[in-house]
């Protein structure tokens, strides 16, 4: 009996997996100008948003454990971008804020990965953009989640 093995380049998560990284080396080099990471804006947006200001409640938010978010905000308060204070209704928890060095970053990082997106995604045709999305999406079902219909109508910023 003979085995047959695949070659990754012939799997279709072997390219998915080489955009994913693409885009994630690109940003990290845009960000890294700035001296934050991907993972460390996404925690500073949330906090910007108002998504929520408790260890649980970003780590709910952004989908990432207690401890990843315990372990973002240490070294983001080390650089003077987000404060902890306690929570003066519960004594065990902490409530992250944003500085006023952080809350001028944020901003910047916004324009910059709209610039990212842009720069990946708009030689796109609106259409072709919406097909993306749509597949995206769709292949996110499977996992019990996805976007929402005003992400698959919304054009890059």
């Amino acid at each position: 009996m003979t085995l047959t093995i695949h070659k990754d380049a012939d799997r279709v998560l072997h390219w998915h997996d080489r955009v994913s990284q693409a885009l994630q080396s690109d940003l990290e080099r845009r960000f890294g100008a700035f001296g934050v990471t991907p993972s460390q804006f996404r925690l500073l947006a949330a906090l910007a948003r108002h998504d929520a200001d408790t260890v649980r409640g970003i780590a709910a938010a952004l989908r990432l454990d207690g401890a990843a978010v315990t372990r973002l905000a240490d070294r983001l308060q080390a650089k003077g971008l987000v404060a902890r204070e306690p929570d003066p209704t519960d004594g065990r928890s902490v409530r992250l804020s944003l500085t006023e060095a952080g809350a001028d970053l944020v901003p910047l990082l916004d324009a910059e990965a709209s610039a990212h997106e842009r720069a990946w995604f708009g030689s796109l045709s609106f259409a072709e953009l919406r097909q993306y999305k749509l597949t995206l999406a769709k292949l996110l079902q499977r996992a019990g989640e996805g976007p929402d219909e005003v992400w698959l109508r919304r054009e890059l910023y």
